[in-house]
């Protein structure tokens, strides 16, 4: 059997890809009630995890090539009446429950982000992935272990998307 070689770039690409198509699927099949659907109060909605894993893509994967964000540079923030630094790390219940996109607006974000993710990776230099970039506020690491982090928190929403898909439809969701 040969073996493919393969790079560290096209190895977090491909990381990236399966969870986006959950929540293209998660955006495409739920209605507003399931969007915005918390279990408790102090939970988030499937609507909020998409924002807040695509703003965490967008701002670490910016970082690393040291380019703009989406969110500000195709004004998003703008589109959302959101802040341009908030991520959605540290929100409060009260946030989480302001956080009403539109759905379009929301999978139009999604998926800036996911092109501007996956271009980004595509094009880092060896030297920018082994560089130190602010992964947050006074917490630096190399650049390749906070895109690896970001793999890690988008699973764990993704993850949390699908529970709550699971949640309000039942078995079958899938």
């Amino acid at each position: 059997m040969a073996s493919e070689s393969v790079d560290l770039n096209g190895f977090i690409i491909a990381l990236c890809e399966a969870p986006y198509r959950w929540i293209q699927q998660a955006l495409d099949e739920v209605d507003d009630d399931k969007l915005y659907f918390r279990p408790e109060q102090d939970s988030n909605h499937i609507a909020w995890l998409v924002w807040h894993l695509s703003r965490w893509r967008d701002r670490i994967s910016a970082a690393v090539l040291d380019e703009p964000q989406v969110w500000t540079s195709g004004g998003w923030n703008e589109s959302f009446g959101i802040e341009p630094d908030r991520t959605g790390l540290g929100d409060t219940p009260e946030q989480v429950a302001q956080f009403r996109p539109d759905r379009e607006l929301l999978a139009g974000y999604a998926g800036a982000v996911h092109q501007a993710l996956i271009d980004r990776v595509g094009r880092a230099t060896q030297a920018q992935l082994e560089a130190d970039i602010e992964y947050s506020p006074g917490n630096t690491r190399p650049a390749w272990r906070a895109l690896v982090s970001v793999v890690e928190d988008t699973a764990e929403h993704t993850g949390q998307v699908n529970y709550l898909r699971g949640m309000t439809a039942g078995y079958g969701w899938r």
